[in-house]
């Protein structure tokens, strides 16, 4: 695990910035997924809300990348949220940051723990405890909303405004992005809240429309679980599965540091199953030479000036004459 948020460090520093962040913001996500199970020997696992077995896997992602996760029987889907907060807050010091939740994390335990780890800014969906919001938010007067807006004919009126609120055990008072859409023919209004660290945003609009790019980091949690088959896990022992969705995270990431880093911009698009087809399960055929061993690898036409620079860059090459050898783990003298 500790490897892996090394080679997520040494493969950001590697890459252009203009790949990984948006609008010059290095973008944080969390997130939690039900891993359904079979079979009532699985270790650590739980009956969820939809009453199936399941693991919990709790993910901490930077970019692209998986920063770091929990797999196990954790009841509540953000448990672990906290922790991990903690322990990568000094990553994102010094930087323009912002983290996306989903509802899950709105409790007030976890709003504190969001609200003190230092990012720059931060947004969570809220759909839990609205009725004091919804109250106050009807209470607003007309000159606090945008001016009305219909995105096309027959569509909702959609108004926004800011409201000010104090849930529950939080720390402090947050501000909350409020959204009012009213459909034609209907005869109330209805609300969205988006709970923010709005920072020199002022307008709330702006926060819904941010908020919103959330979905885009859920899809790629969904190419994660799909692309390397993760939707089951294979061991009976919890420590096994854990040890399995580590090394596949790793191998995540491996790939999509070798897509920004490595690929042209017109495949900045490819998910992992697309690496996987086009760089890894190429052709090769294998010969004997003397005492050497030659692989011969087959690529796409289209693809050999890329192979090319790739080898150049990575592989090392032999230098004239005999190859030395080293010794490798020999016993240092004593004294």
């Amino acid at each position: 695990m500790e490897l892996n948020a090394q080679f997520v460090d040494w493969a950001w520093a590697k890459t252009r910035p203009a790949r990984l962040q948006h609008a010059g913001w290095t973008e944080y996500f969390f997130d939690d997924t039900e891993i359904e199970v079979y079979g009532p020997k699985i270790e650590g696992a739980r009956v969820n809300y939809e009453g199936n077995r399941a693991l919990s896997w709790q993910v901490l992602w930077k970019g692209p990348f998986v920063l770091d996760h929990q797999l196990d029987g954790a009841g509540d889907v953000s448990e672990h949220l906290p922790e991990l907060l903690a322990a990568h807050q000094h990553r994102w010091q010094g930087e323009k940051s912002y983290l996306y939740v989903d509802s899950g994390s709105s409790a007030a335990r976890y709003v504190n723990a969001i609200d003190q780890a230092g990012f720059t800014r931060w947004s969570i969906s809220y759909n839990k405890w609205t009725e004091k919001l919804e109250k106050l938010a009807a209470e607003l007067p007309a000159s606090v909303w945008s001016v009305p807006t219909v995105a096309e004919p027959g569509a909702p009126v959609e108004a926004y405004a800011w409201v000010r609120h104090l849930p529950g055990e939080c720390a402090r008072a947050h501000d909350f992005a409020v959204g009012r859409r009213q459909a034609p023919g209907e005869m109330f209004s209805r609300y969205g809240f988006v709970m923010c660290e709005a920072g020199e945003v002022k307008d709330p609009q702006a926060i819904f429309e941010r908020h919103q790019l959330k979905g885009a980091k859920e899809q790629g949690f969904s190419h994660l679980l799909s692309d390397l088959d993760l939707h089951h896990p294979p061991c009976l022992d919890l420590v096994a599965n854990q040890a399995f969705y580590a090394l596949a995270v790793l191998a995540y990431n491996v790939l999509t540091a070798l897509r920004v880093m490595e690929l042209p911009d017109d495949a900045q698009s490819w998910r992992v199953r697309t690496l996987i087809r086009h760089l890894l399960t190429v052709p090769v055929t294998v010969s004997q030479h003397a005492r050497y061993h030659r692989a011969k690898i087959g690529v796409p036409a289209g693809w050999l000036r890329w192979w090319r620079l790739y080898f150049e860059r990575w592989i090392p090459k032999r230098r004239i004459g005999r190859p030395l050898f080293e010794e490798v783990d020999r016993a240092a003298p004593s004294g």
